[in-house]
């Protein structure tokens, strides 16, 4: 009986069951096919594929992502505009589309850049990302806290940033937090001094080794005119504050100078300036540099022009700007004859050739505080990191604006595809200051510099003679207010101090020298030497 009984209870039990499965696999969306059984939670049991896709992940809410863009007036005739062309279009479908994130290039004037950043900063209207080169400028927004504290996110965004940057980033940090990303400067040479050999050699004349020789060639070039300019040649062009300090600063007596004074003492009052500004005097009342030297921003152009034409028999520029501005390919053109050489001529008198160099830092990028996007910036500045993006961003597109060597290395293609593509290629790639190719090989990087390889030897001994003996200032990491309050208007009398100084008569120039110093001092240059005196204690206190 009992029997009977289990027997009829498992009959219908299994009738129920097959109800329940039937049930179930009209209801299911499987097309017909048999369920997927469920997984038994064995250690050897495998997913099994389904029949369906899994859905995709939400996206997230659309951002426009507004990144500062210098406008340098130098877009090429036929060229499109700079906030549309190659590199923001591949900006765009690289990171934005797949981000879901509008990138916004918006433009300031490179000229009046620190000016109208204030405003835009002033009225919390800036774009997501911005930068400057001036330190004096980062520092008022540290002061009044108008940067965020990027540390937290690059550290969860930002793996392949801080390994491009990783020599850079510790510039960024004030008062403990990642205020800044110092763009990593490839090339720390800041100025490079050549001449023009072929000149040398119809003379037989060696190449400068020191001061003295340096201008024995520049009075031989202004006598006998090499050129054959017809009266027009201009010995030693481009002269100014920036590039006229390897010259001045082989005047200095650095056992003089402590590290403290390096960073605070201004450069107008260290031992031994006043000898090498006194040079540059005579030689502007020898005629061996250009009269009109102090007219305007504008003189690097004319100087360009100078050596293009050939009438410039020396100068010094910033390093490898022959090559990377074109005129000495210009130059070429015009002369296949002609041969500028990389030189470092001003020694000291125990041989050294003293010279500023820059830190491993190029502009510094923001985040002001009132972006909401900064974890967006993070990431755009992370993706531009990656190999591939860099070697877009800097030279374009293969095959159109660049090619890769036998070396391994992208040169660009003399082609006006090109030109049209690239003339301005560094504020794109805002990370680098200077052709990048790697974290590994310093050399590398240099090479990649050459960017023309039928010049790439000058721009080798040009970055080897720029960095020879060089020296960065020591770092100090405080912001200094007296700095911020004075460095506009201390910058534009520099300006004019050098152009009364050197263009003085030999006879009033000690008294012309000596009141243009106290005036810049009494406007502000004393306030600074304070300030950063106290800066420097602070920071190195233990």
């Amino acid at each position: 009986m009992q029997k009977s009984i289990r027997a009829s209870m498992t009959a219908i039990l299994a009738l129920v069951m097959a109800i329940i499965l039937a049930l179930a696999g009209c209801s299911g969306n499987n097309g017909g096919k048999e369920p997927t059984p469920p997984a038994t939670g064995g250690n050897n049991d495998k997913p099994q594929n389904t029949a369906t896709e899994p859905p995709p992940e939400p996206k997230s809410d659309p951002i426009t992502l507004k990144v500062e863009l210098f406008d340098r007036n130098n877009t090429p005739d036929g060229a499109p505009p700079i906030t549309d062309n190659f590199m923001t279009q591949y900006v765009q479908e690289n990171f934005g589309d797949p981000n879901n994130i509008t990138v916004e290039f918006v433009t300031l004037p490179r000229s009046e850049e620190v000016q109208k950043l204030n405003v835009l900063m002033a009225s919390n209207s800036a774009p997501d990302i911005v930068f400057t080169y001036d330190k004096a400028t980062v520092q008022n927004y540290v002061k009044s806290g108008g940067l965020t504290d990027l540390g937290p996110i690059i550290d969860e965004h930002g793996d392949q940033l801080k390994k491009v940057l990783g020599p850079s980033l510790p510039y960024g940090m004030f008062d403990g937090k990642q205020y800044t990303i110092p763009a990593l400067r490839v090339i720390t040479a800041q100025t490079t001094t050549f001449i023009r050999k072929d000149w040398l050699d119809q003379l037989g004349l060696p190449l400068p080794e020191t001061t003295e020789q340096f201008v024995d060639a520049l009075r031989a070039f202004k006598e006998q005119d090499p050129g054959k300019t017809g009266g027009k040649v201009i010995p030693y062009s481009y002269i100014d504050v920036f590039h006229m300090q390897p010259l001045l600063q082989s005047f200095w007596d650095w056992n003089n100078i402590s590290e403290r004074d390096l960073y605070a003492v201004p450069k107008w009052k260290q031992p031994g300036n006043k000898e090498g500004l006194r040079l540059l005097n005579q030689m502007y009342n020898e005629k061996l540099i250009d009269p009109d030297f102090g007219l305007g921003s504008e003189f690097s152009q004319v100087f360009a022009q100078q050596v293009v034409n050939g009438i410039a028999g020396a100068a010094t520029p910033n390093t490898n700007e022959p090559v990377y501005n074109g005129y000495y390919a210009n130059l070429k053109e015009n002369n296949p004859d002609a041969v500028l050489e990389p030189i470092d001529p001003f020694t000291t008198p125990d041989g050294k050739h003293p010279k500023p160099i820059y830190s491993p830092t190029g502009a510094y990028l923001m985040v002001p505080k009132a972006s909401k996007n900064a974890e967006a910036a993070v990431k755009y500045l992370n993706w531009m990191a990656q190999p591939e993006n860099i070697l877009a961003l800097q030279n374009g597109k293969a095959g159109v604006s660049y090619e890769i060597g036998e070396d391994g290395l992208p040169f660009v293609l003399d082609t006006p595809e090109a030109q049209q593509l690239l003339y301005n290629y560094y504020d794109y790639c805002i990370i680098l200051n200077g052709k990048y190719v790697t974290p590994d090989d310093p050399d590398k990087n240099i090479a990649a510099n050459a960017f023309d390889p039928n010049f790439k030897d000058f721009t080798v001994r040009s970055i080897e003679y720029g960095t020879n003996d060089g020296y960065t200032e020591p770092r100090v990491d405080i912001p200094v207010d007296a700095e911020i309050k004075y460095s506009t208007i201390l910058k534009d009398k520099e300006k004019e101090m050098l152009t009364k100084i050197v263009t003085a008569k030999p006879a009033d120039f000690d008294a012309v020298h000596d009141k243009q110093v106290k005036e810049y001092m009494d406007m502000g240059g004393t306030a600074v030497e304070e300030g950063r005196g106290a800066a420097y204690d602070e920071f190195y206190k233990s």
